[in-house]
């Protein structure tokens, strides 16, 4: 590991008081390269947290760092005071590699349908494959989900939050949700990157730490990206890597 790396990953571990060094709470050592690209169990570490324990609508098991939760907690129950017949409920929060990998190999072999695509394995060149999915999806180790620090909300489209419910939503967190370090990271203010996502949401007083680190590991190691075998396709599109980590609104650089 480089100097420069290695100081930016004290300076991490420092802020965030992670034990990604040591073993004191009994938990599995995760090396902070593991962590940015979400190659651990968010599940056995105390620095994350199960929103059931906070009484915050999630679908099933839905862990975030703590500090993220708990200023999650802290603008759900604000909006509820204004909005006491809707709710906001998370569902997806953090995603580690394996299941991002999932996610992305389904859909390179067409075994997961992708909206407006009848046959994606009729798409023969893997970049063209590529872009299509990357309008929504994530490549592996990529993954704003694998920090804790990103989650999605009620819905995954964006016709949602344009009327009804899901606009008075909208409306409420674009107007407030920076009081809580909150911020939208894929708005239509890019010219690059993934589509626009209403429903994804960052706490950005650590994810653009996490994101600076994502970038001092790439640069320091391509191949963990690029490299054949990572995922369906790595060797030919994982180039796009850091195009697609980095296109993220100004709140969230």
């Amino acid at each position: 590991m480089s100097k420069k790396i290695l100081f930016t990953v004290v300076c991490f571990v420092t802020y965030c008081n992670f034990n990604l060094f040591s073993n004191e709470a009994g938990i599995e050592m995760i090396p902070v390269s593991n962590f940015i690209t979400g190659r651990f169990n968010f599940t056995t570490s105390e620095d994350f947290v199960n929103l059931k324990e906070y009484d915050i609508p999630c679908s099933g098991d839905s862990y975030l760092l703590k500090e993220t939760a708990d200023a999650l907690k802290m603008m759900l129950d604000d909006f509820k005071k204004e909005h006491k017949n809707i709710k906001i409920s998370i569902v997806s929060a953090t995603r580690n590699f394996y299941t991002q990998k999932k996610i992305w190999d389904e859909k390179w072999t067409g075994k997961r349908k992708i909206s407006g695509v009848a046959d994606i394995t009729k798409i023969t060149d893997p970049v063209q494959r590529a872009l299509k999915i990357l309008e929504y999806s994530s490549m592996p180790g990529t993954s704003r989900h694998h920090w804790g620090t990103d989650f999605d909300i009620n819905n995954l489209t964006s016709t949602y939050y344009e009327k009804g419910e899901g606009k008075i939503i909208y409306q409420w967190l674009a107007q407030n949700a920076s009081k809580y370090g909150f911020a939208q990271p894929f708005k239509n203010d890019r010219t690059e990157g993934y589509n626009e996502e209403k429903w994804h949401w960052s706490y950005t007083p650590l994810s653009k730490k996490f994101l600076k680190i994502w970038n001092e590991l790439y640069k320091e190691d391509p191949s963990q990206f690029n490299k054949k075998g990572i995922f369906e396709g790595s060797d030919k599109v994982g180039h796009l890597a850091p195009i697609y980590v980095n296109s993220v609104s100004p709140e969230c650089k």
